[in-house]
C-alpha cells in the first residue's frame, strides 16, 4: 500500500511542475449588477450558430444561479455547462472529486466517504442520507435566458436502471418575467431482490422585475419523493464474496417487505425592493450644447438638471414553507433482522412517521445598489437581517405518538471589504435561539486574494450547534430514547489554492461533543475534541490528445473508531480525445479508476433511516474501474459506459456497506441534448 501511496504523491508532484496557462480572478468574465441583470452580455462566438435542429442560441448566453447568492447584491452565475468531460457520471454517489457508501442501487441511502460536516443552522430532524436525492433550495437552478433553453437527458443501464432529466427555462417581456421548470427522475429494480429505488424531483419557478429593476420577485415550487423498497442487506455475504450464486435474485435478504417513503415539499418567494428610485439615463444626450462639424455648427439642447439620488439600500424579505415526511413500513415487524434491538413490546408489524412543517420569514437590509457589479464593486458591502421560524414536529407509530412546536428567532449579519478588485474580505456572524432555551451560532471569515495566475482562499469557522432531533428524542417502534445532549461545536480552518488546473485544498477540524450512533444503534456523544486533517489534491494537463485527471485525499481522524474514513481515496482519468470527420464529432475515450484503503464502513439501519458504526470487518482497497466513451455531434452528447468493469475477472469482493454488495459489471448509455432557441 505504501508503493501505491508514493507513486501517486510524486505523480501529483510531478504534474504540479507543468506551467499553467489560464488566470483565474475574483470576478466573472461577466459583470453582474445588485438585481441579477447583466451589464453586458457575453458575445463571443456567433450568437446566431446553427444548434441541433436548426436550433438558433448561444450557450454562452445561459446563466445559471442559485436562490441564495453567496455575494451581498450578487447572485452566484455560471454559464451553462456544454463540455464533454465527466457527462458519464451521471449518479451522484459516484462522482469525480466525492464518493459515497450507498446500498448497491442508484438513489438508495448513502453516506460520504470523505468528511463533509454540512452543520446546519435550523431545527433539523438529522434524516440526512437521503440528502443526494432531495434537491433544497440551495440545489435548485434558477436560469437566465434571452431565448427558450431546454434540456433533455436520459441514462439507462442493467436491472432497469433509468435517470431523466427535463428542464426549460425562458423569458418574456424584455427579461422582465423569467420562468422555468426542472423534473429529474432516479428509478432502478436493482440486482437483489426487494431493492427497487423510486426517486422523482420536480422544481418550477417565475420571476419578475420592474423595466427600472426597483423592485424584483422570484418564487419556487419544489417537490422531492422517494420510495424505496429495504432488504436490510443480504443474508450471507459468502454467496456474493465467492461467487457461489450468479443469479442474484435468488440470493436471500433481510427483509421482505420494508420501505421507506420520503417526502420534502414547499414554496419559497423572495423580494427585492431597492429604496431609492433609480437614476435617470441621460448617457445618449452630448455634454455640451453646441457640436462642430466640417463647414456648419449643430445647436444640442443642454443635459437637463437633476437632483443626485443618494442610494439608501435595498430591502430583501424571503418566505419559505416547507415540509418533511419520512414513514417506514414493514409488515413483518417481528423480522430476525430486528431481533438485537432491545424494543420495549413485540412488534408484528410497523409504521413509523416523521413530520415537520416549517414556515420561516427572513428580512434584511443591505447597502446593495442596483447598479453595483463585481467588475468594479464599492469598497464595502454590508447585510443584516432577523430570521423568524416556526417548526411544527410530529412522529407518530400505531402505539405512540409526539407533537411539538418549536420558534427560533435568528439574528445574522454579514460584511464585505473589496480592498482591491483582487483582494475580497468577508465575515459573517449568524445567532439562534429557540423557544425550548436553547442556542446556537455560527462565526466564519475568508479572505480571497487573486494575484497573477494563483487564487488563494482562506477561512475560518467556528460553530455551535443544537442536537439534531434524531439524537435527542425519537419514540418509534424499535427505538425510543430521550436525551438531553449538549450542542455540538465545530471549528474549521481552511486553504484552497488554484492555478489553472492544479487545486489544493487542506482543512482542518476540530469537534466537541460529536454525535454519532454506536454498534448498538444508540445515539452517543463523545465528550473529548475530535481532531480532522483532511489534504486534496486535484491536477489535470494535456499532451495533445492524451489528458489525465488526477485526485487524491489523504484524511486522518484523531479516532477513526468514532468517525470511520478511508485515509486514502483516490480518483483519475486517464483519457484520449479527437474531433473527426471534418469536426463534425468530438470523443473522448477513457478508463476511471477509483480506489480508497480499507477502514470500517459504517453499517446501515433502515427502520432509523441512518447509518451506525460496526467494528467487526473492513471495506475497501479493491479498485473501480469503469471504460468509457463520450461524443458529442453539435448540441447532442451521448456516452457509453461499461462500469466496474474489473469485476467480470476479479474476485467479487466489492462491498461498500456492510452487507450491500455494489452493482456488477454493467453497461449504461446515456443522452444529453440541450437546445437553445
Amino acid at each position: 500500500m505504501k508503493s501505491t501511496t508514493h507513486f501517486y504523491l510524486l505523480l501529483l508532484l510531478f504534474a504540479f511542475s507543468i506551467p499553467a496557462y489560464a488566470q483565474t480572478n475574483l470576478s466573472d468574465k461577466r459583470t453582474i449588477n445588485s438585481s441579477g441583470d447583466p451589464e453586458s452580455d457575453v458575445t463571443e462566438g456567433n450568437p446566431k450558430q446553427n444548434d441541433s435542429l436548426l436550433n438558433v442560441g448561444n450557450p454562452k448566453n445561459v446563466f445559471i444561479y442559485s436562490f441564495y447568492s453567496g455575494y451581498i447584491g450578487f447572485p452566484n452565475q455560471h454559464v451553462v455547462d456544454t463540455n464533454l468531460r465527466r457527462i458519464e457520471q451521471h449518479n451522484p454517489t459516484k462522482q469525480a472529486r466525492a464518493f459515497y457508501q450507498d446500498l448497491g442501487n442508484i438513489g438508495s441511502a448513502s453516506l460520504p466517504i470523505l468528511f463533509i460536516p454540512h452543520p446546519k443552522f435550523a431545527f433539523d430532524i438529522g434524516i440526512s442520507s437521503f440528502d443526494l436525492f432531495l434537491k433544497d433550495l440551495s440545489e435548485i437552478e434558477l436560469i437566465e435566458t434571452p431565448s427558450p433553453f431546454t434540456q433533455l437527458s436520459y441514462t439507462m443501464g442493467s436491472k432497469k436502471e433509468n435517470s431523466l432529466r427535463i428542464q426549460h427555462a425562458q423569458s418574456f417581456m424584455d427579461k422582465q418575467i423569467k420562468a422555468g421548470l426542472d423534473f429529474q427522475l432516479f428509478n432502478s429494480i436493482g440486482y437483489y431482490n426487494q431493492q427497487h429505488t423510486d426517486v422523482k424531483n420536480f422544481n418550477a419557478n417565475i420571476g419578475y422585475q420592474t423595466k427600472d429593476k426597483r423592485y424584483a420577485v422570484d418564487a419556487v415550487y419544489f417537490h422531492n419523493k422517494i420510495v424505496n423498497e429495504e432488504n436490510g442487506g443480504i443474508l450471507y455475504d459468502s454467496l456474493y464474496r465467492d461467487n457461489l450464486e450468479p443469479n442474484r435474485e435468488i440470493i436471500d435478504i433481510n427483509l421482505a417487505n420494508a420501505e421507506n417513503y420520503i417526502k420534502y415539499s414547499g414554496i419559497a418567494i423572495k423580494q427585492n425592493l431597492f429604496i431609492s428610485k433609480s437614476l435617470p439615463d441621460y448617457s445618449a444626450i452630448p455634454d455640451t450644447n453646441t457640436i462642430n462639424y466640417d463647414g456648419y455648427i449643430v445647436q444640442h439642447y443642454k443635459k437637463p438638471f437633476f437632483n443626485p439620488i443618494i442610494p439608501l439600500g435595498k430591502i430583501t424579505h424571503t418566505f419559505i414553507f416547507s415540509k418533511e415526511i419520512y414513514q417506514y413500513t414493514d409488515t413483518d415487524g417481528a423480522s430476525a433482522f430486528y431481533e438485537n434491538i432491545l424494543f420495549p413490546f413485540e412488534v408484528t408489524s410497523t409504521f413509523d412517521s416523521i413530520s415537520n412543517r416549517k414556515i420561516e420569514n427572513l428580512f434584511e437590509y443591505s447597502n446593495a445598489n442596483y447598479k453595483d457589479n463585481l467588475e468594479h464593486p464599492k469598497y464595502l458591502f454590508y447585510t443584516f437581517g432577523l430570521g423568524i421560524n416556526t417548526n411544527s414536529y410530529n412522529q407518530f407509530t400505531k402505539n405512540y405518538s409526539i407533537n411539538l412546536t418549536v420558534s427560533e428567532i435568528n439574528p445574522q449579519a454579514k460584511i464585505q471589504l473589496f480592498l482591491t478588485k483582487s483582494i475580497l474580505l468577508s465575515a459573517s456572524g449568524l445567532y439562534s435561539y429557540r423557544s425550548d432555551n436553547t442556542s446556537a451560532y455560527n462565526l466564519d471569515g475568508k479572505m480571497k486574494l487573486s494575484f497573477g495566475k494563483n487564487l488563494l482562499s482562506v477561512s475560518v469557522q467556528s460553530a455551535s450547534l443544537q442536537p439534531k432531533m434524531i439524537f435527542n428524542h425519537n419514540y418509534s417502534d424499535y427505538f425510543r430514547w430521550d436525551n438531553n445532549f449538549k450542542n455540538q461545536k465545530f471549528q474549521e480552518l481552511r486553504f484552497d489554492f488554484q492555478r489553472a488546473s492544479t487545486k489544493v485544498n487542506v482543512k482542518a477540524d476540530l469537534i466537541h461533543d460529536y454525535l454519532y450512533f454506536n454498534e448498538s444503534i444508540s445515539p452517543q456523544q463523545n465528550s473529548a475534541a475530535l481532531s480532522y486533517l483532511g489534504i486534496y489534491m486535484n491536477q489535470e494537463f494535456h499532451i495533445n490528445h492524451f489528458g489525465l485527471d488526477l485526485n487524491l485525499v489523504y484524511q486522518k481522524v484523531s479516532d477513526p473508531n468514532l468517525l470511520p474514513l478511508p485515509e486514502i481515496f483516490t480518483s483519475n482519468s486517464i483519457y484520449y480525445t479527437n474531433k473527426l470527420f471534418k469536426n463534425a464529432l468530438e470523443m473522448e475515450i477513457g478508463i476511471n479508476i477509483r480506489y480508497f484503503t480499507k477502514y470500517y464502513a459504517q453499517n446501515y439501519m433502515p427502520a432509523l433511516r441512518s447509518f451506525y458504526l460496526q467494528n467487526e470487518k473492513q471495506f475497501g482497497n479493491y479498485p473501480y474501474f469503469d471504460f468509457y466513451v463520450n461524443a458529442k455531434i453539435k448540441r447532442a452528447r451521448i456516452f457509453f459506459k461499461y462500469e466496474q468493469f474489473n469485476t467480470s475477472f476479479m474476485a467479487a469482493n466489492f462491498f461498500i456497506t456492510p452487507h450491500y454488495p455494489n452493482q456488477d459489471a454493467s453497461l449504461k448509455f446515456g443522452v444529453i441534448w440541450k437546445l437553445f432557441n
